[in-house]
């Protein structure tokens, strides 16, 4: 398809085709002047069709020296040319950058040029300070109630369940209670600092604690509907991280395969040991990973247009979800040295794998 195959008194079907696109398309001729014009040129270039046919390509205002320079060359070359993030001078209104691509046409010394104006980056790249902290609050206000949904969830669930106990879980639930408070008041202090770098405190963790604690408030409360499948390797040694920031791994990742499965959940969390893998750390160093700790659902899996930013934040498949929840866990992962990753199962249903080291393993790295 060829845009100087259609004048502008007849478009024809090209020009049709063409008024669709959401950008500029001009024909220039071997003169270096404007032959035809289509799409959406004379609301970007903020003249009209009769004024632009016929004019000097390098008169038009904002991306005439840019033009004929990409133009000129790609007739040179006799070859498409792209050129990207053009500032126009002066701006056309509100597009300050464009992107120019010049394509040679079908007639001889024609080139077919296309104009993309680039708003949305012209418009962060004027946002200010002010701005980018109002994000920065907001953020931090978002993920604070996030987190402190989990905990809470648990807390209400065990509440229930004392309130109908007669026997000796009592106690029990009442020092879950005890426990999930200090957590959250724990929890919110590290959220303060969000932003700041963690600190290290790594400590020897076993992961079947975290992992009993998590199940437990999970069948407590938001996945009393859902079937949990715990298989553990008993065998495992301490990993290096910290106690409370694992069970807020962990306690998203159960949360988030609740959520997905709905109310025909069924859930799996392995662990295991893995030889063989390493990854190399910001020191260059490899550092082995051999514990692995997965969550398996047979929910309908993870969307095709976010499974390569799942874990970025804001980044969510779930009705009214703030993207929060798995940004912390790979935060927390990552300040432990280890890594997380996500995948659809063949079957169906979704896997998250979490690779971290022994502790045992970072106290040699530091003798």
């Amino acid at each position: 398809m060829t845009p100087t195959n259609s004048s502008p008194q007849d478009p024809g079907q090209d020009h049709t085709i063409l008024r669709g696109l959401r950008q500029g398309v001009i024909a220039v001729d071997a003169n270096d002047s404007i032959s035809a014009v289509y799409a959406h040129s004379e609301s970007i270039l903020g003249r009209s069709r009769e004024s632009l046919i016929g004019s000097p390509l390098a008169a038009v205002q904002g991306v005439g020296a840019a033009s004929l320079d990409l133009v000129n060359r790609a007739r040179k070359e006799n070859a498409p040319l792209n050129s990207y993030d053009v500032r126009c001078r002066p701006a056309l209104g509100d597009i300050e950058l464009v992107d120019l691509h010049a394509n040679p046409g079908d007639q001889q010394g024609t080139i077919v040029l296309s104009i993309l104006p680039r708003r949305i980056t012209a418009f962060l790249e004027k946002k200010s300070e002010m701005d980018a902290a109002a994000r920065s609050v907001s953020g931090l206000a978002s993920m604070l109630a996030h987190e402190v949904k989990n905990p809470l969830s648990g807390i209400r669930g065990a509440a229930q369940l004392m309130g109908r106990a007669l026997d000796d879980k009592h106690l029990q639930l009442t020092e879950l209670i005890c426990k999930e408070v200090d957590r959250i008041k724990d929890l919110v202090d590290d959220l303060e600092s969000f932003n700041a770098p963690i600190e290290q405190h790594m400590e020897p963790v076993n992961i079947h604690e975290v992992l009993d604690h998590v199940l437990n408030l999970a069948v407590a409360g938001f996945a009393a509907h859902a079937t949990i499948r715990p298989k553990f390797d008993p065998s495992l040694p301490p990993v290096a991280g910290n106690y409370d920031r694992l069970v807020q791994v962990f306690l998203n990742l159960v949360k988030n395969a609740a959520e997905a499965a709905g109310q025909d959940a069924d859930i799996t969390v392995t662990t295991a040991y893995r030889h063989g893998i390493w990854i190399r750390g910001a020191d260059g160093k490899r550092k082995r990973l051999p514990i692995e700790i997965a969550v398996i659902d047979n929910g309908p899996g993870i969307p095709d247009n976010i499974k390569g930013h799942l874990f970025d934040p804001f980044v969510t498949g779930k009705s009214g979800g703030t993207g929060l929840g798995l940004s912390v866990v790979a935060r927390y992962v990552s300040n432990f040295g280890g890594t997380v990753t996500a995948d659809n199962l063949p079957g169906g249903g979704a896997i998250v794998k979490i690779q971290l080291a022994l502790f045992e393993d970072t106290q040699n790295e530091q003798i």
